[in-house]
């Protein structure tokens, strides 16, 4: 016979921030868990691209991108390590911007795709993770 024992149940001595008042054996983040958002991969893949691991709201709003379709990788990197915070990636204008997952639990990456803009220069919010940037996307 199998026993399955919830790992808050198993290492409570050991975990911070485990469990909740409403379920004391389901896992939750440790208190002061923070997300750090940088750039990942352009859509040209190289491996140096200009910003790369800069914070993503920063080269964002920095930058107005071409009007050609783009995909750029956003990284969410949780802190410190273990945390489990929820977040979502939330765009206002999804004709303008999308986003890919919408959300997710701790460290992962959010992938923004950007049609081909045949129209005049546009600006759309994009908030990730809690942190918000104006996206502008040059005109044809």
């Amino acid at each position: 016979m199998l026993i399955r024992i919830p790992v808050c149940v198993a290492f409570a001595a050991m975990l911070s921030g485990c469990g909740s008042s409403a379920d004391p054996t389901s896992p939750t983040s440790p208190v002061g868990c923070s997300a750090a958002i940088t750039i990942g991969i352009f859509s040209n893949g190289a491996p140096a691209s200009p910003g790369q691991g800069m914070v993503w709201t920063s080269y964002f709003q920095a930058t107005v991108l071409p009007a050609q379709p783009s995909v750029y990788v956003v990284d969410i990197n949780s802190a410190p390590a273990g945390c489990l915070t929820t977040w979502t990636a939330v765009s206002a204008n999804t004709s303008a911007v999308q986003l890919s997952p919408a959300s997710g639990t701790g460290r992962s990456q959010v992938e923004l795709f950007m049609p081909a803009n045949t129209g005049a220069q546009r600006s759309t919010l994009v908030t990730i993770a809690g942190q918000t940037a104006s996206i502008t996307q040059a005109g044809r």
